[in-house]
């Protein structure tokens, strides 16, 4: 059972890492700037959030939404 948990727990992180590099590579230069970030910064920024997913967790994580920047 322990390692079907653990087999679990690598999935979701696995699964959160990719949907937050996928959504932080849809913003241009200019709107990763504007909130701080630099594009080299994303893949470190994904295992940070994959990170936050805690076993035995019943409840799905809710997806990461990043706000666009407007731009006048």
């Amino acid at each position: 059972m322990q390692l079907l948990s653990y087999v679990d727990l690598y999935l979701r992180r696995w699964q959160r890492y990719g949907e937050v590099r996928r959504e932080l590579a849809t913003y241009t230069d200019r709107e990763l700037d504007d909130m701080g970030v630099r594009r080299s910064d994303i893949p470190a920024i994904a295992r940070d959030a994959a990170a936050l997913i805690q076993s035995g967790s019943s409840t799905p994580a809710t997806e990461p939404h990043f706000a666009k920047v407007a731009h006048s």
